[in-house]
């Protein structure tokens, strides 16, 4: 039985309007379907009600498209049309009867699901991608920072710890070098015996969870400097227990070469924050442990007073040794930054060579410190030699350091490594004046 196109009334069969609802029934081939936007099937585009749930329906906005149901294309023309009235009197409005449905419409065969419900996997899986790829940045910045930190802060609070039982050492040594000949010295040589226990629990507790990738070598160093350090403080132990031994002398030596040797595996640890150098800056425990012996090995009788061109020269030996390890970084400092002239135009970006300059220097510093406040050199004007060498050097990595500054900037470097290079010379004739002494 045919329908109202227009509220979904029984129509009789050549029944040009709806007797219900007086609306004009158009040919088949001008019929369109719109979907209602309640239950959203597709329904008449002229209709006032939707004949399935029976909501009113909206006009049509201009943007709508309507179906045309015979070639299933769209368009937006809506063709509405006025239903046409007869002279005959308005009739009462009569209850309207709502339509049994026997079947769901079919949509049009052209009909295709919008763009999220096809891609919607997809997009899903491209944001679930998405926010798992940004937590792991998170948590690897975060837990990797987070462990670099501890690790830095860890290196920091050990080399803390190693330099004060090595200032421990330096005082004890002191004290040993103002005893006079056959006093007791017992209870010393145990205040050094106690210093390496305490640097052997250090060692031995320092087990790091975490060791970042980029200061591996850096912990093998750490971890040979407490070995090297263990083994100088052996050594003075045996000097203090013994320092009439025959093989004295050689132990001396041995003990300077130690220090040497821990000193430039210090040097080479970068973890920021951390200096090992003052864990094994033995110089002055070299010094007071030469005085040591020289006064309990000194004879009882008054000897003749003999000519001695440079009695300090041998106490000095120490500090000399320091000054040639700083004369080699120097020269290393000096080489990598030419090298690394001649593939760049200038030191933009690059913040190396400053660090180990600043590093350098402040080494230096600390070791002319400690040259001034020495009791045990009686030579003065060997001192001021020494000294003078030290600046030399300082001099040297200034102009260096302000050269690659200046870069930095945008400014010539050539300057500041003109400077560095005078201070060069100046050196290289202290330190012949120095060799000939």
């Amino acid at each position: 039985m045919k329908k109202c196109q227009h509220c979904g009334a029984p129509l009789q069969d050549g029944d040009r309007f709806c007797q219900a609802c007086g609306a004009e029934q158009l040919p088949e081939e001008e019929s369109k379907k719109r979907i209602c936007p309640e239950c959203g099937k597709w329904i008449q585009a002229d209709g006032k009600f939707c004949p399935f749930c029976g909501a009113e329906l909206p006009e049509m906005d201009d943007d709508e498209p309507v179906i045309d149901e015979a070639t299933g294309t769209e368009t937006f023309v809506h063709k509405h049309r006025e239903p046409v009235r007869d002279e005959e009197p308005p009739r009462s409005p009569q209850p309207m009867e709502r339509p049994v449905m026997t079947g769901r419409p079919t949509p049009p065969p052209f009909q295709e699901p919008p763009f999220y419900v096809r891609y919607r996997k997809g997009i899903i899986t491209a944001v679930v991608v998405l926010i798992l790829a940004v937590a792991a940045a998170v948590a690897f910045h975060f837990y990797g920072s987070r462990s670099s930190g501890d690790y830095v802060k860890d290196a920091v609070s050990l080399s803390q710890q190693l330099s004060s039982e090595n200032e421990s050492v330096t005082d004890t040594a002191k004290r040993l070098s103002q005893k006079s000949k056959g006093d007791d010295v017992d209870s010393l040589v145990k205040d050094l015996g106690k210093s390496r226990k305490n640097v052997e629990k250090m060692a031995k507790n320092y087990q790091p969870k975490n060791i970042p990738d980029q200061y591996a070598s850096d912990d093998q160093a750490i971890r040979e400097v407490m070995r090297d350090q263990m083994a100088m403080y052996d050594t003075a132990i045996a000097i203090a227990e013994n320092p009439k031994d025959d093989a004295i002398s050689e132990k001396l030596d041995d003990l300077r070469d130690e220090v040497q040797k821990a000193k430039k595996t210090a040097r080479t640890i970068k973890v920021p924050g951390a200096d090992f150098t003052g864990a094994v800056d033995g110089d002055n425990l070299v010094s007071y442990l030469e005085k040591y012996v020289s006064v309990q090995t000194k004879p009882d009788e008054t000897p003749q007073p003999e000519v001695k061109a440079d009695p300090d020269k041998q106490v000095l030996s120490s500090y000399a040794s320091s000054k040639d390890l700083f004369n080699d970084d120097i020269g290393k400092l000096a080489g990598d930054i030419n090298a690394y002239l001649s593939n760049h135009p200038d030191f933009k970006g690059n913040r190396e060579f400053t660090s180990r300059a600043n590093t350098l220097y402040i080494q230096i510093s600390k070791t002319r410190n400690q040259l001034e406040n020495d009791t045990s050199i009686d030579n003065t004007a060997m001192k001021y030699k020494l000294d003078a060498l030290f600046q030399a050097e300082q001099d040297r990595i200034r102009g260096l350091y302000d050269g690659v500054s200046a870069s930095q900037r945008g400014q010539d470097y050539r300057p500041g490594f003109q400077r560095g290079q005078a201070a060069s010379n100046r050196y290289d004739k202290l330190n012949d004046e120095w060799n000939n002494l």
